[in-house]
């Protein structure tokens, strides 16, 4: 019993110590109020009558001396992500009223990231606990919040969640939309270097978060490149202040038009990067959620293709993404659908199986459009499973799972 209980020990021990070289803390970053009174909307789609209307995501979220009316516009926001993110693990954010600096509206951020998870597609990569576990498959933190929000009390706000923009009001449910997305992982590391401002650097401990990876100049130089690019160097200041950095997306329309991102030549703190650019997505308009500055009576109720290709990208599965909107009259039930993504996909399509197969073997077969067998695998008890489709040649094709659940897909 001794040499059981030491061995236990040991075991928990080691699960600790892998825990913790495996995750590091998260980041934070603030969203800035401008003084402008913008008088502009963007409202999206109407969520009333999509499939991704019913939940695809769940996000609980634990209030902190939150007026009621501030979270109903809280939770507005919550609805939005949860119709579009697919994951079957909870996303958990703690959200925090709260006063804070004057310019301030809120401050978001992944209060960890994790390395080398399982199915982690890219080793030695950070990525926010969220996406982590929507990747795995599995809660990686317990209990602990995955995204941490704190909402300036002292800021005049608005809380009308039907599009209604009141002067020198700020509109709450916008802010939150981008302040998530934030957590979702919509951010960099990249900063200056410490005291040394003539310089710039990336990474925790030394290694990029996921979104990082894709950022490089209209030239095709990869800024966490360092055969090129030092980290930290003069040449990666010169670099994120260049106003010319753009995000790689690998397919689909965002392949041939990389988003533009905000790299203002005078750095900012928490702004620099983690943006969109406003001379390109100006506000009002589809892509404008991911502005450096969001303006009173400015609202936007809906993240827009360019935000949600490049939660795509970093691995996230979106639905509504590059307009692929099902219209039902009755929701079905989301856990018995066969999901894939990135469609298209260059090398690896990430499959959700249908919750009715988790304890069963399944096949999984691809086919050309005219029926013939070109891939197979076989998956043991999975809620997750990838297949590798980088051999095929570039077309369409039907992936079907079980024999009976089918969808199609473009390998690009």
């Amino acid at each position: 019993m001794l040499l059981k209980k030491i061995i236990f020990s040991i075991l928990v021990l080691s699960s600790v110590f892998c825990y913790a070289q495996d995750s590091a803390d998260g980041y934070v970053i603030e969203c800035e109020a401008s003084e402008e009174n913008e008088d502009v909307a963007f409202l999206g789609p109407s969520f009333k009558n999509l499939k991704s209307a019913a939940k695809i995501a769940t996000i609980n979220v634990t209030y902190s001396n939150f007026p009621d009316d501030a979270k109903s516009a809280f939770q507005a926001a919550v609805d939005v992500w949860q119709s579009l993110l697919i994951t079957k693990v909870a996303i958990k954010i703690t959200a925090n009223w709260d006063g804070i600096t004057s310019s301030t509206l809120a401050t978001s951020g992944a209060k960890k990231v994790y390395k080398n998870f399982a199915n982690a597609p890219i080793k030695d990569v950070w990525y926010p606990s969220a996406l982590a576990e929507a990747i795995a498959g599995v809660n990686l933190n317990g209990t602990e919040a995955d995204i941490a929000i704190t909402v300036n009390k002292n800021i005049s706000w608005s809380f009308d969640t039907d599009g209604t923009r009141q002067a020198f009001k700020y509109d709450l449910m916008t802010v939150i939309l981008h302040e998530i997305a934030h957590g979702l992982g919509f951010t960099t590391s990249m900063k200056l270097a410490g005291t040394n401002e003539t310089q710039a650097q990336w990474g925790i401990e030394g290694l990029p978060l996921i979104y990082d990876i894709f950022s490089q100049r209209s030239n095709g130089q990869v800024l966490t490149n360092t055969a090129i690019i030092g980290n930290p160097s003069t040449q990666l200041k010169a670099a994120i202040t260049s106003a010319d950095v753009f995000f790689k997306i690998s397919s689909g329309p965002l392949s041939n038009d990389y988003p533009k991102m905000y790299a203002p030549t005078t750095y900012r703190s928490g702004g620099t990067l983690s943006h969109l650019d406003e001379s390109k997505y100006p506000k009002g308009s589809e892509n404008s959620l991911m502005s450096p500055q969001i303006g009173a009576a400015e609202i936007n109720h809906y993240p827009g293709q360019v935000i949600l290709g490049i939660l795509n990208q970093i691995g996230w599965g979106v639905l509504n993404y590059d307009g692929f909107v099902i219209t039902a009259t009755e929701p079905q039930d989301i856990s018995q659908q066969l999901f894939i993504y990135p469609n298209p996909s260059p090398d690896v399509l990430n499959i959700i199986i249908p919750e009715k197969y988790h304890d069963k073997t399944v096949q999984a077969q691809v086919f050309d459009l005219r029926g013939v067998l070109m891939k197979e695998e076989i998956f043991e008890s999975q809620s997750n499973a990838k297949i590798n489709i980088e051999k095929l040649p570039f077309g369409k094709y039907i992936l079907r799972i079980a024999q009976n659940e089918s969808i199609p897909f473009i390998k690009n």
